[in-house]
């Protein structure tokens, strides 16, 4: 028997957490039934199964059922959770099942973080969403003084769970879990990410277009499969071809993209694996641009009219609530905000700008949050707010501005988007708008500009040279053609 665990959270102290239910801040989000059978199902049958977190008994139900189905008596499914309300809903919903079936069920009143010596074959579950910030100090003390590789930066409690499945599975073993897609390429999950594929096959299933948890959800989910001591490769769920290791570490920079199967995934590896694609950032920098870091100072600093001021300069994104809509098909449309560009007072109010040759011209505009890539020349040195990143060659690097233009072209083909996309869906978010960051983009392998003229292209021209330039197939372009104008979800 186990003393009655002491729940991560009875109370709210801190500032966000006092904005947060108390069932929220022990990590609640139950599954929905048709979703736990859903991963059940994908897993080889086998002896012992475990859910660390099982709530109301969804995955175990779905377990159960698979038994009784398969005629597969003899199993011991167990759960555990903090919460002895939810364990008895489940004890009441597993009971008749387990007679039914012929298994053993073992429902368990523990913290599933206490150290214990017991292993499963079988691993699933939705774990504990529980962020950093609304954590309680203490459980966060407790987490990284435990030594979980997972504990690391602003870390999330589903994090702490994904890898404490990794411990309590068995050699040969295999753990399936709902996770957001955020685990696959945030900084605070790089090494639990390098962990696990250092260790197994993982296999990704991005639910986000499946409206498993209804419109109003917070995340999108993954389906997260690992197979302890498989082939050290990332691929799809189900798909027989994945990316290696080495190629993750090498082109991706760690983070875990969603390779597909059939002609999409197959586009990815090629391009992945062909050496003369350069990432952008060997030759292109691309760099944050002005932040206003307090309530209050653009209206200082920004204004509709042209500032009496010798470093008045033209804003791009500067107007209130501007977002990056000045920035759209190529093309640059100023809305006609600027900028005071003092620099020195700017140092005065502890709001710092970029040098302001940064936003000399030639250089690439691109906006960090959209459907799809938007990205335009400007050729006049506007000067760009935190909205948008911008592009320019290296120091030492004249790629000069037919390179540049080139560059536009990609980022805006249908080819890039569905690289980016199968890549860096972990960054969507927002009814699924992708984010398009500096360190995400530099990891983009990109052709070398063809020989020819880039003025007065049509953009079918455009997206016929880029594709040409990545070697897309007759095959691949008809799968581009009929998957790449919808901006998500894409068709595997």
């Amino acid at each position: 028997m186990h003393d009655a665990p002491t729940p991560y959270a009875t109370g709210r102290d801190n500032q966000v957490g006092r904005r947060t239910s108390v069932p929220k801040l022990n990590g609640r989000v139950y599954t929905p039934d048709a979703l736990a059978r859903h991963v059940v199902d994908g897993l080889d049958m086998a002896s012992r199964w475990l859910d660390p977190s099982c709530g109301d008994g969804a995955f175990l139900e779905a377990v159960l059922q698979r038994a009784i189905d398969d005629r597969v008596p003899g199993l011991h499914v167990e759960g555990w959770d903090i919460d002895g309300d939810a364990l008895a809903v489940a004890s009441a919903r597993l009971e008749p099942l387990a007679r039914a079936a012929g298994a053993t069920l073992s429902l368990v009143h523990r913290d599933a973080l206490d150290p214990t010596d017991a292993r499963f074959d079988r691993v699933v579950g939705n774990p504990p969403y529980l962020e950093s910030k609304r954590m309680s100090d203490a459980l966060k003390r407790r987490l990284r003084k435990d030594g979980w590789e997972a504990a690391t930066g602003a870390f999330d409690l589903y994090a702490i769970f994904v890898e404490l499945a990794s411990r309590l599975v068995s050699p040969g073993g295999q753990v399936s879990l709902i996770v957001p897609n955020r685990l696959l390429v945030t900084g605070a999950t790089a090494g639990l990410r390098a962990l696990l594929l250092s260790r197994g096959t993982v296999s990704l299933e991005d639910r986000g277009g499946a409206g498993d948890f209804g419109a109003a959800a917070a995340v999108y989910p993954v389906v997260l499969t690992w197979t302890e001591g498989g082939p050290r490769t990332l691929r799809a769920r189900g798909a027989d071809e994945g990316l290696e290791h080495t190629l993750v570490a090498s082109k991706l920079g760690g983070r875990w993209g969603v390779p597909w199967q059939g002609v999409g995934g197959a586009l990815l590896r090629r391009v992945l694996r062909e050496p003369s694609l350069a990432p952008l950032g060997d030759r292109f920098e691309i760099r944050w641009t002005v932040s206003f870091h307090r309530a209050g100072l653009r209206e200082r600093f920004v204004s509709a009219d042209r500032p009496d001021s010798p470093h008045a300069r033209r804003f791009l994104g500067g107007g209130s609530f501007a977002g990056n809509r000045e920035l759209d098909d190529g093309e640059i449309r100023w809305a006609g905000a600027w900028v005071d560009y003092d620099e020195a007072r700017a140092r005065e109010v502890g709001n710092a700008f970029p040098a302001i040759a940064l936003f000399d011209a030639p250089k690439v505009v691109v906006a960090q949050n959209a459907r799809r890539c938007r990205a335009a020349l400007d050729r006049s040195g506007l000067v760009l707010k935190d909205t948008f990143l911008l592009v320019r060659s290296r120091d030492g690097l004249d790629e000069g501005e037919r390179t540049l233009a080139w560059l536009v072209w990609v980022l805006q083909s249908d080819v890039f988007h569905v690289l980016y996309a199968q890549l860096f869906a972990g960054t969507r978010k927002g009814g699924g708008y992708l984010h398009f960051l500096g360190s995400y983009l530099a990891s983009m392998p990109i052709p070398a500009p063809p020989e020819g003229p880039l003025e007065g292209v049509d953009r079918a021209t455009a997206e016929r040279r880029v594709r040409d330039a990545y070697g897309v197939t007759a095959e691949e372009g008809a799968w581009l053609d009929a998957s790449a104008g919808v901006a998500w979800p894409l068709p595997c």
